[in-house]
């Protein structure tokens, strides 16, 4: 039987299809594919083209080492398929313009489902994108995300080539929630599906309280959803900067800034809603509608966004990350010795080189362990982005804000939702330009007074070298003052050593 690979299928698919493909691939140097695990949660998304990248292995390499095992390589698409792939893809932008320009969600949504049988959440991040890359402003594609996602609802699915026999593009299972409930339960995806699940269940509750106009029960309930912060803060820091590095950037920065109108309108309502419920029942049901439709574009668009993007390495390291971050609504994290297992490599790595390294400075030397133990002992949190705007360093993560390993090596823009991009930009340039050396920002945040310190870092001749981020807390500070005000100044509130 001739053995002829469709460069379209998932490695799993390959596999499936011609088991000795398996053992070819890892005498080329894929031996992970010899990992029945690896197979099974990466296999599944897994082309053989993004393989190679993500392996660094030229894909001219591995398709000559395949050949020389006997293997075929099938042809590229027709250049009819590549148009009609090209039509459907404009069709599908043509109907989000529509809806841009004001014309009714009915309308538009009687000929999506008269044109398109399904669509993948890949054509829609690709559609979102280059309206974006377009032109439309990222505020617009953000303020009709609910809209876009109503005209979806229920026609999210494989992407054309998966309908045909042979083809795969988005697999059918990388578009159901089943496919991250079939990963392993410690992966973060299920700890993500089981945050949602008990989230479900607190909108169930909230609408009961407003059926009953129970303002004090749904108030109640309101605090419960303060579970939104870690849960967002691992889909925005963890899943999103990690989709940004493989370019998928429009449906991440779009629901990033609808996740911070829903923060927004969540704060609000708690401090409004003590006042009485009338008149509030139509904004907080619409309040209560809207979590619910990002549940559905997170399992529906985010996730097999991630399952088609994410490396095996990309997993373990939103895994170390996400304890960090926090648990919500009941969810529990159970271990995942795969993702234990890198961490400990990882960690016996770092500890290698700590072990062995001094620093050296114009007033001393230390180790390196002398220096991380310095830092952490810090009532602070210190970033520092380099001249080329890359997240190098950062020190006490959680203190103030979750920080995760992950967005190191990250270009700063993709670590911040949209609507506070332009103030980033703005100030670097002005610290590149020389116009400003700091920039101090005082505010509550959950709650906690906080100072954030932003420092131009130069060098002796003056050139630019990076800035640097200081976030203190100063709860106690303040504290200490107080008690210091109340007893005249004549004493220290708090032993002195």
């Amino acid at each position: 039987m001739e053995k002829v690979l469709d460069l379209k299928k998932t490695v799993a698919e390959l596999v499936k299809e011609f088991p000795e493909f398996q053992q070819a691939m890892a005498e080329i140097g894929f031996k992970e594919i010899l990992n029945p695990i690896a197979l099974e949660v990466m296999g599944r998304v897994m082309t053989l083209p993004k393989g190679a990248a993500v392996k660094g292995i030229p894909l001219e390499t591995v398709l000559a080492g395949l050949k020389a095992r006997g293997f075929s390589i099938k042809e590229e698409a027709p250049a009819a398929e590549e148009s009609a792939a090209a039509g459907r893809e404009e069709a599908l932008r043509n109907l989000l313009r529509r809806l841009s320009a004001g014309e009714s969600l009915a309308s538009v949504r009687e000929d999506f489902v008269r044109d398109f049988a399904s669509v993948s959440a890949e054509e829609i991040a690709a559609a979102e994108q280059k309206l974006i890359q377009e032109g439309t402003p990222l505020h617009e594609v953000q303020r009709l995300c609910d809209v876009h996602s109503a005209l979806f609802h229920g026609h999210i699915g494989p992407s054309p080539e998966s309908a045909s026999p042979g083809g795969r593009g988005c697999t059918p299972q990388a578009n159901e929630p089943s496919a991250a409930a079939a990963l392993a339960p410690g992966h973060p995806l299920r700890v993500l599906l089981a945050e949602n699940e008990g989230l479900l269940r607190i909108l169930t509750e909230a609408e009961t309280a407003l059926q009953k106009h129970d303002a004090p029960a749904l108030l109640a309930v309101l605090r419960a959803l303060n579970g939104l912060y870690p849960h967002y803060g691992k889909k925005e820091t963890l899943l999103m900067t990690v989709l940004y590095r493989y370019e998928v950037t429009g449906p991440s920065g779009v629901m990033w800034g609808v996740d911070d109108e829903i923060k927004g309108e969540l704060r609000a309502l708690e401090q409004e809603l003590p006042r009485g419920l009338a008149g509030q029942e139509e904004r907080i049901a619409a309040f209560l509608q809207r979590i619910q439709d990002m549940i559905y574009k997170e399992e529906k668009i985010l996730f097999p966004l991630t399952l088609r993007f994410f490396n095996e390495t990309d997993w373990y390291m939103v895994y170390r990350d996400m304890p960090d971050m926090g648990l919500a609504f009941g969810a529990e994290a159970p271990a995942w010795p795969e993702g234990d297992a890198w961490i400990a490599a990882e960690e016996a790595k770092d500890r290698a080189v700590i072990a062995e390294g001094k620093v050296r400075l114009p007033t001393g030397t230390m180790s390196f362990a002398e220096l991380a133990a310095i830092l952490a002992l810090l009532p602070i949190d210190i970033t520092f982005i380099d001249k080329d705007d890359k997240q190098r360093f950062f020190s006490n993560p959680g203190q103030v804000f979750a920080r995760p390993r992950l967005a190191l090596n990250s270009n700063v823009r993709n670590c911040h939702p949209a609507n506070v991009l332009p103030v980033v930009e703005q100030l670097i340039a002005d610290f590149k330009a020389g116009q400003r050396d700091h920039m101090d920002v005082y505010r509550y945040i959950k709650g906690k007074p906080v100072g954030v310190r932003y420092l131009a870092v130069r060098d002796e001749t003056g050139a630019y070298l990076g800035t640097v981020e200081l976030v203190q807390d100063f709860t106690d500070a303040l504290q200490a003052f107080e008690e210091k005000a109340e007893t005249g100044g004549t004493q220290p509130p708090h032993p002195v050593a």
